[in-house]
């Protein structure tokens, strides 16, 4: 099955996938200002980590997951996974 055929199945969109994984961006870096304090943030910010990792997030994480499930290096069940979640992300999303 390919990744596309997954999102299908899973009935997510380039938007769907971009919120949930600007979700896991943002407990990234609250677990960093936990962690390692509001410099460490601010570090990432002014570094601009934080915008290169949001420019085609959506596109790198649907090329990189359709590539390693074409060479059979991601296993088809923790895609499902990850896709699992991303549909809980999406219902929350729309409930607030």
């Amino acid at each position: 099955m390919t990744l596309h055929e997954l999102l299908d199945e899973y009935n997510l969109a380039t938007d769907d996938i971009r919120w949930s994984l600007c979700i896991r961006l943002t407990e990234s870096l609250i677990h960093k200002l936990e962690t390692e304090g509001p410099d460490a943030v601010t570090r990432e910010l002014w570094l601009g980590n934080i915008g290169d990792d949001l420019y085609d997030m959506e596109e790198r994480w649907t090329r990189d997951r359709g590539e390693r499930l074409e060479r059979a290096v991601l296993d088809e069940g923790h895609l499902r996974d990850e896709l699992a979640v991303m549909t809980l992300d999406r219902i929350n999303r729309r409930r607030n």
